[in-house]
């Protein structure tokens, strides 16, 4: 009989371990964005993990570590905010070559569990196309204009007004190539936030531990209230009691009268 006692504890110990280590590489899966990029479209990619109870600040400062150990420039650090207290979240919002994304989330490897990750694209390929053809036309009107500059023959106030022309096309010229780069720039790197928070059953934990801290000044507050609804209540209820008698007793001259 004991031997089965026995064998039944260290089955239940082995099948407890199992499932220990189960739930271990469920919580340290790794973090990764794999996605075949397209020609023209812009990226971006969230990822939403929980991380142990106290650990969000020291998560979100690798993720950041992370951004800036890229080499050239590889990230950028667009957004970090970090909430500390009961509700203690982060985000962090980066703009990332793409080789460089799943660098920067494996500083999230060991550190929690993953539980939302989307990527969505947007076509910029018409965009682009737009405004490549755009600062083609200001370019080669520039051109026309710094030939009409160069010749002979103007007069001073046809001249004046070339140069204004010219002031005002290289400036659109300015403009054009600035919103090319951007949208060269989206394509060319992927934004990547990254949301932080403490475990949800952790923090009820922490919220259970917390009330029993605060059990006793609770309940002192609670005393401190109630003496004070009851000092403040004793006048009105002596002065509706007096009230009540005076009442009664009036009533019962009254029925005295009443009588034959």
């Amino acid at each position: 009989m004991r031997r089965w006692i026995v064998l039944l504890t260290m089955t239940g110990l082995l099948g407890g371990c199992g499932n220990g280590a189960k739930i271990d590489r469920i919580a340290l899966a790794e973090t990764r964005v794999e996605h075949k990029r397209a020609a023209g479209v812009a990226y971006e990619h969230a990822v939403e993990q929980e991380v142990p109870i106290g650990q969000v600040r020291q998560v979100a400062e690798a993720v950041q570590k992370a951004c800036t150990a890229l080499p050239q420039r590889g990230c950028t650090l667009l957004e970090t905010t970090i909430l500390a207290g009961e509700a203690a979240d982060a985000t962090i919002r980066m703009r990332v070559v793409p080789d460089g994304v799943n660098g920067v989330l494996r500083a999230l490897d060991g550190r929690g569990k993953m539980v939302r990750q989307s990527t969505k694209g947007e076509d910029l390929a018409e965009p682009i196309g737009d405004a490549e053809r755009k600062l083609g036309m200001l370019t080669t009107y520039r051109d026309r204009l710094q030939a009409l500059a160069g010749g002979r023959g103007l007069d001073p106030d046809a001249l004046i007004k070339l140069h204004r022309e010219l002031a005002e096309v290289q400036s659109e010229i300015e403009k054009a190539d600035t919103a090319r780069a951007q949208l060269h720039r989206r394509v060319d790197t992927e934004l990547l936030t990254v949301n932080l928070h403490e475990h949800a059953k952790a923090a009820q934990r922490g919220n259970v531990k917390r009330a029993l801290e605060d059990f006793g000044d609770d309940l002192l507050q609670g005393v401190a209230m109630l003496i004070t609804f009851v000092a403040s209540a004793l006048p009105f209820a002596a002065t509706g009691t007096l009230g009540y008698l005076a009442w009664r007793r009036v009533r019962a001259r009254r029925r005295g009268r009443q009588r034959p």
